[in-house]
């Protein structure tokens, strides 16, 4: 009686979690059941304000209000995450789960995340090609077709000089030019003449593109209207929009998938309302979650140990040949890289020098 006690005083009625765009529909499907779940255990019915910010915008604010951040939850990239983490801005979530509770994260997304128990995984990202129905099936089997004549003036990919998706691309042009992109950044130097043949890839690509794209808002429109014949695009979306009746198709490209794991919410070490903060993470990360996120048909979380997975993630398993990117991509976020990596890419990609 005396726990419970403590814990209805220690627990406060609101919280503010930061969401982004592509995750607030199941963050806000939470918002009603978490109440009725903190009102059964601690007597208090805590009440969840969701803001929603690009995962960039939302480390901004957190960084441009600390040490009075305005919120207590927070989504954010796992790079973002770890410099949060070696700022202290934030606090371990391992000390408030059970060994049962721990194990059941997948341990390779755990490896791949490697947030000394900061975080948990809980979405994968993964760069597939979207195809329309109508090219033949071997028409576009891998990265290695993009700047073929099936697709000449017709593909698209992002940009790394506007969203992350970019990196990703770059990654994938390594992976087909066979270079180590682990050479590149060493004792805190970019080398650039060690990334030039995959960067001049990426002008071949650029050259032969349809046009350079800006997320999801921009490749969705030029897929859907057919002026795109194939596109770079996120697994999770391409899937949602075959669910939504866009005539594609999912190419896991031959030469590799590339995939990045990013972590679930993390706490600020200064919430004013750290158990509810806690028993938010835990609650975004429990079955019943997961029940809501299949019903929202959201496919990028990771399913837990346990779990019967939806069919499309089975099918991404079985038929993508997964290369993670997580170190590329934090490489390459890197304060010591970025700058002269984005030169190098803006000279050499953009500017084709």
């Amino acid at each position: 009686m005396a726990n419970g006690a403590m814990a209805r005083e220690d627990v406060g009625g609101e919280l503010v979690v930061y969401s982004a765009p592509g995750v607030s529909a199941l963050f806000e499907a939470l918002v009603e059941p978490f109440a009725q779940y903190t009102q059964n255990k601690f007597g208090v019915a805590v009440k969840v304000d969701i803001v929603t910010r690009s995962v960039p915008v939302a480390w901004t604010t957190l960084q441009t209000e600390w040490p009075n951040p305005s919120g207590d939850v927070y989504l954010l990239y796992a790079e973002h995450m770890a410099e949060g983490i070696r700022r202290g801005y934030l606090q371990p979530l391992r000390p408030h789960y059970s060994d049962a509770e721990w194990t059941r994260f997948d341990p390779e997304a755990m490896r791949a995340l490697d947030a000394d128990g900061y975080a948990a995984p809980f979405i994968m990202t993964a760069i597939v090609l979207a195809v329309q129905s109508s090219l033949p099936e071997d028409a576009v089997t891998g990265w290695t077709d993009l700047p073929g004549d099936a697709l000449k003036g017709r593909f698209t990919f992002d940009s790394a000089m506007s969203v992350g998706a970019g990196y990703s691309a770059v990654a994938a042009a390594a992976l087909v030019q066979g270079s180590d992109w682990h050479d590149w950044f060493k004792d805190g130097r970019f080398d650039e003449a060690a990334a030039r043949p995959t960067l001049e890839l990426m002008r071949h690509w650029a050259g032969n593109a349809l046009t350079m794209t800006q997320g999801s808002g921009t490749i969705r429109p030029l897929l859907a209207r057919g002026e795109a014949l194939a596109s770079a695009w996120w697994w999770a979306n391409t899937m949602q929009e075959i669910r939504d009746g866009l005539p594609l198709r999912i190419v896991y490209p031959k030469e590799g998938t590339v995939t990045a794991v990013q972590p679930g919410p993390v706490v600020t070490s200064v919430t004013k309302n750290p158990l509810a903060a806690i028993e938010w993470v835990k609650f975004a990360h429990s079955d019943f979650s997961a029940q809501v996120s299949r019903k929202l048909n959201y496919l990028a979380r990771i399913p837990l140990t346990g779990e019967d997975p939806p069919p499309e993630w089975k099918e991404f398993t079985a038929k993508a040949k997964q290369v993670p990117i997580d170190r590329f991509r934090a490489s390459v976020l890197d304060p010591a890289y970025k700058e002269a990596f984005i030169d190098a890419y803006r000279r050499i990609v953009l500017q084709q020098q």
